[in-house]
């Protein structure tokens, strides 16, 4: 009887861990890379899962983290990075906010500092992120 009640507890468990993943994983466009939304808990994580050529020259992978941080009542905040083939271990990070649109769009946006050739300028850049949701991954 013990063996059979720990076999379907057991079994539970996976399914419902593999449903959760599956809930909380799904690839959107962004600037024509595919890229995976993750959410745990009120975390996000936004990762390059199929990088534009002219970003893999970046040094940007499958797996490299765009945008980070946590989703709330006021929507979502966190950072973002932008990758430079001229820098490429060193991405430049800035905070952004942002929220969902529907379930089909985020929209992210924040200020950077806009550098040459790795060199900060004393300038800044609105930048914004829009990701259309493209499906499960």
């Amino acid at each position: 009887m013990r063996r059979m009640l720990l076999g379907m507890v057991v079994s539970a468990f996976v399914a419902v861990m593999a449903t959760s993943a599956f809930a909380q994983s799904s690839c959107w466009n962004h600037n024509g890379s595919i890229m995976r939304f993750t959410e745990r808990g009120t975390n996000f994580t936004m990762t390059y899962e199929k990088p534009r050529s002219v970003l893999r020259r970046a040094g940007v992978r499958r797996g490299t983290v765009l945008a980070n941080g946590y989703s709330g009542p006021g929507g979502l905040n966190g950072t973002a990075r932008r990758f430079s083939r001229h820098c490429p271990s060193t991405p430049l990070e800035y905070p952004v906010s942002g929220y969902f649109e529907g379930d089909y769009t985020i929209y992210l946006e924040g200020t950077r500092p806009v550098y040459n050739r790795c060199r900060p300028t004393g300038r800044t850049a609105r930048d914004e992120l829009l990701f259309e949701y493209v499906g499960p991954c």
